[in-house]
């Protein structure tokens, strides 16, 4: 027995496979006009740089799979399509978490989120969009799958898989190549905050990060040497760097900001800061 036709869930892999890659083709295209809107620029989304989104079509699937019983219960299908597309959101952000120190998305601007993972308006819209799979797309899915002929189905799902592999090998080296650039700039802003605490000076991250990107500089009059013109030097020209392979995940998913905010969020609310005093550039010697 052929690959393709191989029983998987009631259907074949053939039709499997191609349900999943019309849903992730999909999905992309919604997200990326959503995000476009809300950015006022055109943002390509979706974690490699193709015109896939394979989350979208591992939650569409994962979704019409494991609720297809339930399928004209329109209230348990609401409630069940909230509480796995809500799962597997918040099960690929630990995921990527743990992969790439930082989650692609930040719903902390969104009312009732958890930790930027999980918010419920997003919840809520899982339901509909459950709902809507079930009354319409899945059925329209299927239609276009049946357009082609099988054999043109077969080169047709090779090709995409293939084209798949090598996007993803290339997206994932970009990411982890961005984490490690993040993490450098990291270990700047945690020695800068260390030496000035040896002074006795204790500033909040927020205050390092405005000094270091605007070209605001420390008061060399009532400081010491400490280095920290060449580590501002060092920070502004690690961050300026983006690869072509990391490019992607900052212009479309504004990686330094999220990594930005959660570095802040390290600050203890309550600590007390002992601001340094801001200087104009040529004053404190920063080109």
């Amino acid at each position: 027995m052929k690959i393709w036709d191989m029983p998987f869930f009631g259907t074949d892999v053939y039709h499997v496979v191609h349900w999943l890659l019309i849903y992730s083709i999909l999905g992309w295209v919604v997200e990326s006009i959503y995000m476009s809107f809300c950015n006022k620029k055109l943002t390509n989304r979706g974690f490699i740089h193709g015109p896939m989104c394979p989350i979208y079509g591992v939650g569409a699937l994962t979704v019409y799979f494991v609720l297809r019983p339930l399928e004209g219960n329109w209230l348990a299908l609401y409630f069940g399509g909230t509480f796995l597309a809500t799962s597997l959101e918040y099960v690929t952000a630990i995921i990527m978490q743990k992969i790439f120190g930082c989650i692609w998305w930040d719903y902390n601007d969104k009312p009732f989120n958890y930790k930027g993972i999980l918010c419920l308006e997003s919840t809520i819209a899982w339901g509909f969009y459950t709902l809507f799979l079930f009354i319409f797309l899945q059925k329209w899915v299927e239609a276009i799958v049946n357009l082609y002929p099988r054999s043109f189905g077969i080169y047709l799902g090779i090709g995409l898989i293939i084209y798949y592999i090598i996007d993803f090998t290339i997206s994932l080296i970009g990411a982890i190549g961005l984490n490690v650039r993040l993490k450098k700039l990291s270990a700047i802003v945690d020695e800068v905050q260390e030496r000035l605490k040896g002074i006795h000076i204790v500033p909040k991250r927020v205050n390092i990060f405005e000094k270091l990107e605007n070209y605001i500089g420390f008061d060399t009059s009532i400081l010491p040497d400490l280095g920290l013109k060449e580590l501002a030097e060092k920070y502004r020209s690690m961050r300026s760097k983006n690869s072509i392979l990391s490019r992607h995940f900052v212009q479309s998913y504004q990686a330094f900001k999220i990594w930005k905010r959660k570095e802040e969020e390290k600050d203890q609310p309550n600590e007390p800061a002992e601001l340094v005093k801001p200087l104009s550039c040529k004053e404190d010697g920063i080109q």
